[in-house]
């Protein structure tokens, strides 16, 4: 470890400011980018503490007093976020120390990033001074934290409750991606870090600090480049020894590492060496963010499977048979259903046109009185490791038969639930896409009901393989 790097204590202090200032706040009204983006963002979470703006002639903005610099503040202030022009930095960190300021976050971009020599000597300078008082740095060219139980948010809508994923990520707009697709399916954050050049933090600072966070129980990251390489490696491994960890990686062709040298100056490095990292480290690198979400989703509601053996119940024929072809592709395992299990089926369903082989199609699902009984016998059979449900609203299925269908999403989450605890087997939910207005409103409506009961829901059938398999292979890796 160098001597640069920071232990836990040291860093808690970035994740609970009693007090924040902005600097580069618009005047303007309905400017939500930038300086008026964080505050807007502050306010909707319901920041405890006081806000101070920065603002060189405004008395007010949004409501809250300005003050011509941050010196000009009455009170002490804890954290600063900087979205004024990269130039104007310098002077903004004097009037921080001045102020006796821990933390600057840098909204600002316009550093070593463009490639300009200038700009990335004016970077190394502002880091050599800040370190030199004490002062830490976020940034520069982020997004910075969200942190639900201390009421930080990076952006608008992100919501006040907190839960076990932390991330670290190198872009601010894949930060707040990963929270907006994950929020909806049951993924609540401890810590969201996007941290962006690196140029005093780096993504090794916040690898260590999110193991040791006794509330951060599981990790994802988004990376596109490489800072201090061995430092880098052995705090991957240590997160991947001690809690499920899951890495989206830029930089897997040429092109793609041109585009992570311009966005955040990083250099992408070997995609080879990182996958070797990652087997050593017993972490899973993914291909998309949408990866990312889905074996987020695996780790929290999932958790553990016994072995690669699914059987997939649901209405719709064609689906289930692009079923066998995808999950297969992913390396799971539709095993045979075993002739007591095929017996328990066959007195369920009589309908032509039905299939009780492994998917399981049949319209007995429709019914109330049939959908426990068609789900409990594959569920409980020993030659079965998990339970793929898929259904879909609109288009004349389920939805179309029954005017209560809010009461019956219910009945079937709290069956799925219940299945899941009884048998001691993960039960997931695909919800294919809807395709109109109505359908999606219910297929999110189900999707709640579901994840509420514990249950890992993914929004097609192949994503739920692909994020099953990720985990056998995460469990082998554990090994």
């Amino acid at each position: 470890m160098s001597a640069l790097s920071v232990t836990t204590p040291e860093l808690e202090f970035i994740f609970n400011p009693r007090s924040i200032a902005i600097a580069g706040v618009s005047a303007k009204e309905g400017t939500a980018f930038g300086g008026g983006g964080f505050v807007s963002s502050l306010q909707d979470i319901g920041f405890r503490g006081p806000i101070y703006l920065i603002h060189p002639t405004a008395p007010a903005i949004r409501g809250l007093k300005c003050y011509p610099t941050l010196r000009d503040i009455p009170d002490s202030v804890d954290y600063v976020i900087s979205s004024v022009n990269a130039r104007n930095v310098p002077q903004l960190l004097e009037d921080c120390i001045s102020k006796g300021v821990r933390v600057l976050h840098l909204f600002t971009a316009g550093f070593t990033e463009t490639g300009d020599a200038e700009r990335a000597k004016m970077e190394q300078a502002v880091v050599a001074r800040a370190r030199q008082a004490g002062i830490r740095l976020i940034g520069p060219n982020c997004m910075g934290l969200y942190v639900p139980e201390s009421r930080l948010a990076m952006m608008q809508g992100q919501i006040a409750e907190s839960g076990p994923v932390g991330m670290v990520s190198q872009s601010g707009m894949n930060a707040g991606e990963f929270v907006r697709y994950a929020t909806p399916r049951g993924i609540r954050c401890s810590k969201v870090i996007s941290f962006g050049n690196g140029a005093d933090l780096k993504a090794a600072d916040f690898f260590e600090y999110l193991t040791d966070d006794p509330s951060t129980e599981i990790i994802v990251a988004y990376l596109e480049g490489i800072q201090d390489g061995p430092r880098l490696a052995q705090a991957i491994r240590r997160a991947g020894r001690t809690k499920p960890l899951a890495i989206l990686k830029s930089g897997r062709t040429e092109a793609g590492s041109r585009a992570a040298n311009s966005h955040t100056a990083s250099l992408a490095g070997s995609l080879q060496i990182f996958d070797a990292l990652c087997k050593q480290a017993g972490a899973i690198r993914v291909e998309s963010l949408e990866e990312l979400v889905d074996l987020a989703v695996a780790f929290r509601f999932v958790k553990k499977l016994n072995g690669p053996r699914v059987v997939v119940v649901g209405g719709g024929g064609g689906a289930s048979v692009l079923a066998a072809d995808d999950l297969n592709a992913a390396g799971l395992e539709l095993p045979p259903l075993l002739p007591e299990t095929q017996e328990a089926l066959a007195k369920v369903t009589h309908e032509a046109g039905t299939s009780i082989r492994n998917p399981i199609d049949t319209t007995s699902l429709w019914e109330d009185e049939g959908f426990e009984a068609t789900l409990m016998p594959p569920a409980t059979a020993p030659n079965v490791d998990a339970l793929l449900y898929h259904t879909s609203f609109g288009g004349g299925g389920p939805s179309a038969r029954f005017t209560d269908v809010r009461g019956r999403m219910a009945r079937q989450a709290e069956t799925l639930g219940r299945i899941q605890q009884e048998c001691g087997k993960p039960v997931v939910v695909a919800i294919r896409p809807a395709t109109t207005a109505e359908a999606f409103d219910q297929s999110a409506t189900f999707q709640e009901l579901c994840w509420r009961q514990g249950l890992a829901t993914f929004p097609s059938i192949v994503r739920a393989g692909q994020a099953l398999a990720n985990l056998v292979e995460w469990q082998r890796r554990q090994g």
